[in-house]
């Protein structure tokens, strides 16, 4: 019970931020271009995004299993720090592109 808990917790989050700015995503990415400006002034939200989850997934599936289990991982609060550092850059950055991108549109 506990790990589908987390596990559904884990896809909230996942979905929260596209859910919310679907449309700024979707004009950000029809206007693609191969430059570092637009990777690092568009693109960084959603990759710390993706960062974050992908950190807190080995968290979420070893909820509930013994600390001595090989599917336990071993840096296990580095990955919760990772996770929810990665996610709060997310946000506010994400935040800061909708701010902008709001005055554009």
């Amino acid at each position: 019970m506990a790990a589908a808990l987390a596990l559904g917790s884990l896809l909230a989050l996942a979905a929260a931020p596209f859910a919310i700015w679907h449309r700024m995503l979707g004009d950000i990415l029809s206007s693609f271009s191969w430059s570092l400006s637009y990777v690092v002034a568009e693109l960084t939200p959603w990759l710390l995004f993706l960062a974050a989850i992908a950190f807190l997934v080995p968290v979420a599936a070893s909820v509930g299993r013994d600390p001595e289990s090989r599917l336990y991982p071993r840096a296990r609060r580095a990955y919760i720090a990772w996770g929810t550092v990665a996610y709060m850059l997310g946000l506010i950055l994400a935040l800061q592109v909708a701010e902008v991108w709001r005055y554009t549109h």
